[in-house]
């Protein structure tokens, strides 16, 4: 993907004359994910795979001086990266950097104690916490780390759990924290804690045989910036972030047969935006469903998506030629509810077109609709086995790429990624994602299941919406409240295609 339109961020961290870590790393980590790195050194260190010889610490007028011409030479910065800091006076730099410079910027924090190589001579960060996690947008320690910080022992972590161990950060002022598992190699997976006031969840990759791979933690941290600079939510960062690490431990930047002779850890690789889904962890949130089994199959490609509240604007739709439809009656006491929902599915049937119920899944089950589609919250108390069991297609709307991500492991017959612009149609829990986070999400999900953009949509940008690749653009109102609905959805199909009769 070619892009010279990329946010800025300011990386603090050591220099790693092993290459495989440290500032280096960083700088590769954030350009592969669409951003540009802006380096500070906080500490020249001579190691390599093996170990760790010796640490300097930048001199003071050297590290404030670079803070500055950060500051002054760009309208903005969109995210800082933290690593390595180890001398107590830069940290005092870096901390009034952050009050004012860069104050409101989105800080990713790795608070790095000691290489796995040998010891980093970083400072004490217990001593300062308080002063440091109120600007921490992410703090991301190892689980080692994250005990010794929170000052717990391995029993107080099986009486409370990694998710309370989170919390003691979020506590004092982090606005996110990611404990990484890795570290414990008694687990069959490289396990990460995800916890933010918003959201909580775990996230699995299976464990790669082997000691992992050098610069794991670095690279994690600085795609969590890069990713926030591109204004992706925190947590939809996270599981991005972890793909990005899996993939480079899968496929790391030199060969094991190249460093065997030194170590049996490779430098971490660097390949690129994720793009595949095998790559993505299994996220587990507590509450929501995990699925196994497929739902009935949709087409790829759905065509024009038209979201309506009659029966008389489906029969209208249906008319001009419209084949995938759903019908969304919001007043749950509407006494001819069932009504209108068979009627719809009468006429559909009778049309071969496909049509969506809104929500009231027992009621689309009684009344053998086509399939339904489902929010995030609804998907939590639905019964979904019921609707699988009734050989009804599940649609399932979703807002970034954790909840993507959550959606795709219930293996749904489409899933609808939005809302891609702003829109009037509901209040909506996220920010708009916009063409360029469509494309992400396109790019991991390909063919494997049908994809709806939804959102904002209008005539005059939906050219950079079907240029993502997506299967299908839904409307709320774009045909509904057109001057001439007719000869407007004569335009959509021409852009969208209808999918085709219903099979």
């Amino acid at each position: 993907m070619l892009n010279n339109e990329r946010p800025k961020v300011l990386v603090v961290a050591g220099l790693d004359s092993g290459g495989g870590a440290g500032i280096t790393a960083d700088c590769i980590t954030v350009y592969d994910n669409m951003a540009f790195a802006l380096p500070c050194v906080s500490a020249l260190t001579c190691q390599s795979l093996k170990n760790i010889t010796s640490v300097k610490a930048t001199n003071e007028d050297v590290f404030k001086e670079t803070l500055r011409i950060a500051s002054s030479d760009w309208d903005h910065i969109d995210a800082v990266k933290v690593g390595l800091i180890s001398d107590d006076r830069l940290l005092t730099i870096l901390l009034d950097a952050l009050k004012t410079s860069f104050k409101d910027v989105p800080v990713v924090w790795d608070p790095v104690l000691c290489g796995t190589a040998g010891a980093l001579n970083s400072v004490d960060l217990n001593q300062r916490l308080d002063e440091i996690l109120p600007y921490v947008s992410i703090f991301t320690p190892n689980l080692p780390e994250a005990l010794t910080l929170a000052s717990w022992d391995e029993e107080k972590l099986k009486k409370e759990g990694t998710k309370k161990l989170a919390q003691f950060f979020i506590d004092k002022g982090a606005k996110a924290v990611i404990i990484k598992g890795g570290h414990n190699i008694l687990s069959k997976d490289a396990e990460d804690t995800f916890v933010s006031d918003f959201v909580s969840f775990t996230m699995k990759n299976p464990y790669i045989e082997g000691k992992g791979a050098h610069g794991g933690g670095c690279a994690l941290s600085s795609a969590l910036a890069a990713l926030v600079a591109n204004k992706f939510a925190f947590h939809d960062a996270a599981v991005l972030a972890k793909a990005y690490v899996y993939s480079g431990i899968k496929n790391p930047a030199l060969s094991k047969d190249d460093v065997d002779a030194i170590s049996n850890r490779p430098p971490v690789g660097h390949n690129g935006l994720v793009n595949d889904m095998s790559l993505m962890p299994k996220v587990e949130e507590d509450g929501f469903p995990v699925s196994s089994e497929p739902f009935p199959v949709c087409p790829l490609k759905l065509g024009l998506y038209p979201v309506v509240d009659s029966v008389d604007w489906i029969k209208r739709l249906v008319k001009d030629g419209v084949r995938t439809i759903q019908l969304r009656i919001k007043d749950k006491t509407d006494p001819k509810l069932y009504e209108k929902i068979c009627q719809a599915v009468e006429f559909c049937n009778e049309h071969k077109v496909r049509l969506f119920i809104d929500d009231h899944y027992e009621l689309a089950i009684k009344a053998h609709a086509y399939g339904v589609h489902l929010g995030m919250e609804d998907l939590r108390d639905a019964d979904i086995e019921a609707i699988r069991k009734a050989n009804l297609r599940l649609g399932v709307s979703t807002h970034g790429s954790y909840e993507m991500l959550k959606a795709y492991q219930l293996h749904p017959s489409y899933i609808a990624l939005g809302h891609i612009f702003p829109t009037n149609s509901k209040v909506m829990p996220s920010k708009p994602q916009g063409c360029f986070k469509l494309s992400v999400e396109q790019d991991l999900i390909k063919d494997t299941v049908p994809t709806v953009a939804i959102g904002g949509i209008k005539l005059f940008n939906v050219k950079d919406v079907i240029a993502s690749n997506v299967g299908s653009v839904a409307l709320i109102t774009g045909i509904t409240k057109a001057d001439d609905p007719d000869e407007t959805t004569k335009q959509w199909l021409s852009l969208c295609g209808n999918g085709g009769d219903r099979e």
